[in-house]
């Protein structure tokens, strides 16, 4: 039986890196493969482009498919005029994607796989593994691949190491919003808050309690073997800490939906059904919702973002653990920072225009 499987490629001002990203597709041994078992389809969605990422694209996937190694691969360019990943999101997965597909592969435009197989691996965990609704695979900093780093380069590098834990092979995982393979079914059910910061954190949340209609089941996101792919780190120290700020901004922005939607009666379709009628209702909602919080509490970061560090020492060895303490000092005390920073912007989130306002 033919598996229908669609890839997304959501992109914004990617011009510089996307040619480079859809070779580095192209070669996946999945396009490769027996062309009876697979029906593949890609759809590159630019999104509020100031640039010429959708010609370049299309371009691109012109000349990779003109060989008759690749014909039967159907692919369009379907260009977004509002920006924002989480707007792209909800068409692609909604409106653009073929009705018919199995599996449903979303990938950042900016990314360069590693193994042939990955692809392949990402599905396998999923057609062998019924109760796991999403494969993921390791990203790697392109800094960790250097055998010659900057002192920023390390830094960036030793900061990853205090992220969390570290995911076994075909175990539980964490879902990088950068390269995922889901169950078309289970995605189906889900909405993005229009204007969303940062999608991986909430998406993970979504499908590990189904919605918020059960506890977290963390089996359901699974890591594939033998599949990775590398992105370009922040090593440059004002970028880095304008990311780790974008990121304690989304949890805080994460933690405050997930209150507001508990708060109501989460239907039977899950909560992404609520999130639908209200991203219809009000494209603004979320903007609202959180100048509304602002207004009633004074302090919105969550406490679990400020020990984050520590908590990432847990999963080292003893010595590379008391090794890193003092890096985790500065990372805690960094963190903490920013987290004052981001709190004072989300209570001026409507003056600066950062929730869409």
């Amino acid at each position: 039986m033919t598996i229908t499987i669609s890839i997304g490629v959501l992109a914004h001002n990617e011009s510089n890196l996307i040619s480079r990203t859809l070779h580095s597709l192209l070669q996946q041994s999945l396009f490769l493969s027996d062309k009876s078992k697979f029906e593949l389809e890609l759809i590159v969605v630019p999104n509020g482009c100031t640039d010429d990422t959708a010609s370049v694209a299309r371009t691109t996937l012109q000349a990779l498919t003109a060989p008759a190694l690749y014909s039967h691969i159907n692919w369009q360019v379907c260009e977004l005029t509002e920006a924002g990943k989480s707007n792209a999101w909800n068409a692609y997965v909604h409106q653009l994607r073929c009705a018919k597909a199995k599996y449903l592969v979303l990938m950042d435009a900016d990314i360069e796989f590693l193994e042939t197989e990955t692809l392949l691996s990402m599905l396998n965990v999923l057609e062998k593994t019924p109760d796991a609704w999403v494969s993921v695979d390791k990203p790697i900093k392109d800094v960790t691949l250097k055998s010659s780093k900057t002192l920023m380069e390390h830094f960036s590098a030793l900061v990853s190491s205090l992220s969390g834990g570290k995911a076994s092979e075909e175990g539980p995982a964490w879902l990088c919003g950068q390269l995922y393979c889901a169950r078309s079914e289970v995605l189906q059910k889900l909405w993005m808050p229009t204007r969303l910061p940062v999608e991986d954190g909430f998406l993970y949340t979504m499908i590990v309690t189904d919605g918020l209609l059960s506890a977290k089941e963390p089996q359901r996101v699974l890591l594939a073997k033998s599949a990775s792919h590398r992105f370009e780190a922040y090593t440059q120290l004002n970028r880095l800490l304008r990311h780790e700020k974008w990121l304690i901004l989304s949890n805080a922005v994460n933690e405050l939906i997930y209150s507001d939607l508990l708060a109501e009666s989460i239907p039977a379709e899950g909560a992404g059904l609520l999130i639908k009628q209200r991203n219809e209702q009000d494209p603004q909602w979320l903007s609202n919702y959180l100048q509304a919080s602002a207004n009633k509490k004074k302090w919105l970061i969550p406490s679990f973002i400020l020990l984050r560090r520590f908590k990432g020492l847990r999963y080292q060895s003893p010595l590379k653990s008391i090794l890193l303490l003092p890096l985790a000092i500065v990372a805690f005390l960094a963190d903490s920072l920013l987290a004052f920073q981001s709190n004072l912007e989300l209570h001026q989130g409507s003056k600066l225009g950062y929730w869409g306002k």
